[in-house]
């Protein structure tokens, strides 16, 4: 089942006045390299083939201003960057909606905001690190793996890019055959594009809810699954998208966002929650149904 209406429907134009296409570029030291002489004794000391296994040392052990600044990275990048875009093209460039551009651009802004913190927080110890670094390594210590702070500075970089969605990429004339045979290889991406952008919207809401849905399979009397606010909540955030990223109108999408904003929103003066879910057993298994029926209209994930 496609998520998708007929690809005639599908307009440059359109989705370049409702869409933006985002870039974001983060750079940093991740502390770790590997340790050539160390590898060597694991692979022989083990008979295995050189090359076969690896060993890869922490340069600053446990360093918390530097795993501060990998984790911060990590999250924006899964749950502020991925979670509110969709994939376009091949480049590593994503797509997101003039209806999320608001909020998105305002928590990148944010999210760098709070990695130039950290990484003035972690500059302010490096070398107090590197000093104790030596007694950390023992043997695998080599005082050539150390940049100087000055170098350091230069391996931080946070950037974040919106561009239009270009109506067309043509840079120069060409013979009318030539460009109807390129126009049509182009419209063909583009739309292509478009399918997968949907898809993984149509994909992410299908493993939020299936988790929720399993959460939700209880049995009187007995010790059941946790409801986590974690699950609940990313089901909530795949509602909007499926409202703000249907770049085409779909209306089975529309039905959809339709019928799960009914049950999560529409119920009661503060809508639908995990607390209402564990205590209300005729709410828990309307809910329940409700997601049911959604999974059953939703793509396969091995479409």
């Amino acid at each position: 089942m496609s998520m998708l209406t007929a690809p005639e429907a599908v307009s440059r134009v359109s989705i370049a006045s409702s869409a933006m296409i985002s870039e974001l570029n983060v750079s940093l030291w991740t502390g770790r390299k590997k340790d050539k002489r160390a590898s060597h004794k694991v692979t022989e000391d083990n008979n295995a083939e050189e090359g076969s296994a690896g060993v890869y040392k922490k340069l600053l052990g446990d360093c918390p201003e530097l795993d501060a600044i990998l984790k911060h990275v990590g999250y924006v990048r899964n749950h502020v960057h991925y979670a509110m875009t969709m994939p376009w093209g091949d480049l590593g460039q994503r797509l997101v909606t003039t209806a999320m551009s608001f909020d998105y651009t305002t928590k990148m802004s944010e999210a760098e905001d709070k990695f130039w913190v950290l990484v003035t927080a972690f500059l302010k110890v490096y070398d107090w690190e590197v000093a104790q670094s030596q007694a950390k390594l023992g043997d695998m210590y080599n005082p050539a793996d150390y940049l100087s702070s000055e170098q350091l500075k230069d391996k931080f970089n946070f950037r974040m890019v919106l561009a239009p969605v270009p109506e067309n990429n043509w840079l120069c004339e060409l013979g009318k055959d030539q460009l109807a045979d390129m126009e049509t290889r182009y419209q063909e991406h583009y739309e292509a594009q478009i399918h997968q952008a949907m898809h993984d919207i149509a994909d992410r809401t299908t493993v939020a809810l299936t988790k929720l849905h399993d959460q939700l399979d209880w049995v009187a009397g007995e010790k059941n699954k946790r409801i986590f606010e974690s699950v609940f909540d990313t089901c909530l955030d795949m509602i909007d998208m499926l409202d703000a990223c249907n770049l085409t109108g779909d209306t089975q999408m529309i039905a959809i966002h339709s019928k799960l904003k009914a049950q999560f929103q529409g119920t009661g003066m503060m809508g639908l929650s995990t607390e209402a879910l564990k205590e209300d057993d005729v709410l828990r298994e309307q809910t329940k149904t409700v997601l049911a029926d959604v999974l059953k209209e939703l793509p396969s994930l091995n479409m």
